[in-house]
């Protein structure tokens, strides 16, 4: 996948996979991507938005966009 004399020309080759788990597979290096960046993930049940507060922020609210995020507000207020 991009590798010099790479077999795997398909960028998408975890496919392989199946759906539900390929689904799973970009899910999950969607939220290293967000903890990498700094970021948190929403904790609300069934939610696990990426969240990317500002510095110093100690309370966040999960925004409610484009189908995601659930409202849900943590934080301490010290």
């Amino acid at each position: 996948a991009g590798c010099p004399d790479s077999l795997i020309k398909e960028l998408h080759h975890f496919r392989i996979l199946g759906e539900e788990q390929y689904n799973r597979y970009q899910r999950y290096g969607a939220e290293e991507c967000v903890l990498q960046m700094g970021g948190v993930l929403c904790p609300s049940p069934g939610c696990g938005a990426g969240l990317l507060p500002e510095p110093e922020v100690r309370k966040i609210t999960c925004e409610p966009s484009n189908g995601l995020g659930c409202g849900v507000r943590k934080g301490s207020t010290d």
